[in-house]
């Protein structure tokens, strides 16, 4: 352990695990389904990613488990799925190494695997940032826990910015939260200098799926200079586990990226698909053959005027 990992482990304990939460009903047998879902990752000097690689595939083959893991130096980041059983001996067997010992899981349910295959690819960043020199191992925001998320986010002087992708923003965000309108993560850095350098003393309160990137954006904030920053921890998906509905500020559903597409309160599979044409995530529609998103929808109409 170093630093910034020590840094987060009191207050990592306090998370949930697979058997609290609204799982607990799940794994008792009472609503159990056939797939269990668990995203994590972890900031922390990786020495031999190779040598990760190989065990992390070793130990996913060994229990039939689908999904993508990413190792870099910085750490590990992954989504993967597979029998209940197989992915606590997973968990159980990643947290024996002493750099994962407080490792979070986000656990979900799914019908069925919402993954094809297992990958697990070494990467120069496990979220591409591209900003050489950022260390969420070593400094990162004031962490926000999901139960005290809507208290800070309605304070009329915080700014809360969504740090995903347009298209996320679309499907679902935070009351009151700002778009940033970046197409991948590497424009967040141009966005804080363009819109947010007159405001380095103001409240910042970021989110995103999991944590993942707000944890990276939050540590090149106040590397910086920005003073007053913070995010939820465990991301948007921790918050729809834990807040129930009728508190929640969330609006929409969270997009994800697996099969599911979209998740809503309860971390249950939501009500998007994917157009046809150009991928972009739209709401299901009653009619089984209208699967194009506006823009597509137009343009062929356009085509056949």
């Amino acid at each position: 352990m170093r630093g910034g990992d020590a840094g987060r482990k009191d207050r990592d304990s306090r998370l949930p695990d697979s058997s609290s939460g609204p799982f607990q009903n799940s794994i008792a047998g009472i609503h159990r389904v056939a797939v269990k879902v668990a995203a994590f990752y972890k900031f922390v000097p990786i020495d031999d990613p190779s040598a990760l690689q190989t065990s992390l595939r070793e130990e996913c083959a060994a229990r039939a488990i689908k999904g993508t893991i990413l190792v870099a130096s910085e750490g590990i980041n992954g989504t993967v799925s597979g029998d209940w059983d197989a992915i606590d001996a997973l968990f159980a067997a990643i947290r024996a190494d002493a750099r994962f010992s407080d490792l979070v899981v986000k656990f979900s349910e799914a019908a069925e695997h919402p993954f094809q295959r297992l990958k697990i690819k070494i990467k120069r960043e496990i979220v591409t940032f591209g900003v050489p020199g950022t260390q969420p191992a070593v400094i990162t925001g004031e962490l926000v826990e999901p139960e005290d998320w809507n208290a800070l986010i309605s304070d009329p002087d915080v700014i809360v910015i969504d740090t995903r992708n347009d298209y996320e923003f679309e499907v679902g965000t935070f009351e009151g939260a700002r778009n940033p309108q970046t197409r991948s993560f590497t424009e967040f850095p141009e966005y804080v200098r363009c819109t947010l350098s007159n405001n380095r003393s103001q409240k910042i309160a970021m989110f995103c799926t999991g944590g993942i990137r707000c944890e990276k954006a939050s540590s090149y904030m106040l590397q910086e200079g920005f003073t007053n920053v913070y995010q939820l921890h465990g991301g948007i998906l921790r918050y729809l586990e834990q807040i129930a509905p009728a508190e929640s500020l969330w609006r929409g559903e969270c997009f994800v990226f697996d099969e599911r597409v979209a998740l809503e309160h309860g971390v249950r599979p939501g009500q998007h698909t994917l157009c046809a044409k150009c991928g972009f995530p739209i709401k299901r529609a009653n009619d089984e053959n209208d699967d194009l998103c506006g823009r597509c929808s137009g343009a062929i109409d356009g085509e056949s005027a």
